[in-house]
């Protein structure tokens, strides 16, 4: 179980150590064996990314080798899929199940907020009388399937929830847009046949200090786990635009905290080999009907297995869920 942060990081950190032995080959699934990283076999191959470009520092071409995944069923991989499986293997494997954790207002409130942020930075400033109007529109062109998921029956429930929006982009606001691309960039690859990364980057900018910037805006206070989303998606990035960002941050909108990452093509390849054995264990896993490693913590709130995991339940219970 892993109520404390620290409990949490440790066991985060076993996690991954283990992912990195199954990414070198050290403990992989039976059938597995032949899977080796491209450069454990002497070079590239065909599971293999070509990278290079103008990040502003001395990269020319590279390889990111994808080590060959077990044989199994097409996956997606998203950073969604990738920070869950670190923080409880078992419920990420209930993804694939088809069980996912309900809408909340506080994710309808991030999506509808991060349609106003997207506006903002390609449209321009959204003039304040004209706020609630903006995301009446948004709602009602992107969002108004999951009005009833959030308790939402009628207009005039609407209201607190467009406040508190509002409230979030008037901190918006308040951030520079210099260096400006692109806003909701998607992201989709097949590094290697069978998996592909998908993702969207909420903003991109260029900086004159690191080149590529990737942004990824927060709606809440909590960024502890926001460098294992910003590691998929320097992965994402690096692998479809042929570019490793020359840096990747998460900004909280509600306080205005920032935590980044300055990605490396070391750090890549890492999280490549990483990407790779968590699709072997979940392959494995479905195809055996075996269950995974449960780990407790904050994570469990919204967890669709909550009601039938001891170690959900003992985790709500400890931090008052």
């Amino acid at each position: 179980m892993a109520a404390s942060g620290a409990g949490r990081g440790r066991l985060r950190s076993c996690h991954r150590r283990r992912l990195q032995r199954r990414s070198r080959g050290d403990d992989r699934p039976a059938g597995g064996g032949a899977g080796r990283s491209a450069a454990a076999r002497g070079g590239p191959s065909a599971s293999s990314a070509v990278i290079g470009g103008a990040t502003g520092r001395p990269y020319h071409r590279w390889v990111i080798p994808f080590p060959e995944p077990v044989a199994g069923e097409p996956l997606t991989v998203s950073a969604t899929l990738y920070r869950t499986y670190l923080q409880c293997p078992q419920q990420a494997l209930g993804r694939l199940h088809g069980e996912y954790p309900p809408e909340s207002r506080a994710s309808f409130r991030g999506s509808l907020a991060h349609r106003l942020f997207a506006r903002h930075l390609t449209t321009g400033p959204i003039p304040a009388d004209e706020v609630e109007q903006v995301c009446r529109q948004e709602i009602g062109s992107a969002l108004n399937a999951k009005l009833v998921s959030v308790g939402i029956v009628k207009p005039s429930q609407l209201k607190p929830l467009i406040s508190e929006v509002g409230d979030l982009y008037d901190r918006f606001r308040r951030f520079p847009s210099d260096g400006f691309r692109s806003a909701e960039v998607a992201l989709e690859s097949e590094p290697v046949p069978g998996v592909t990364l998908k993702g969207t980057v909420d903003a991109v900018f260029d900086d004159p200090a690191c080149g590529t910037r990737l942004v990824d805006w927060k709606t809440g206070a909590d960024l502890e786990d926001a460098p294992l989303q910003l590691r998929f998606y320097a992965l994402a990035w690096a692998v479809e635009r042929e570019e490793i960002p020359g840096r990747a941050e998460a900004v909280s909108v509600k306080t205005g905290e920032r935590l980044a990452i300055e990605p490396t093509l070391a750090e890549a390849i890492d999280t490549a080999g990483e990407v790779v054995a968590m699709v072997d264990t979940l392959r494995t896993a479905f195809r055996s009907g075996e269950e995974l490693e449960r780990l407790g913590g904050p994570h469990c709130r919204w967890c669709p297995l909550l009601a039938t995991c001891p170690e959900g339940s003992a985790a709500a219970a400890i931090v008052g869920m």
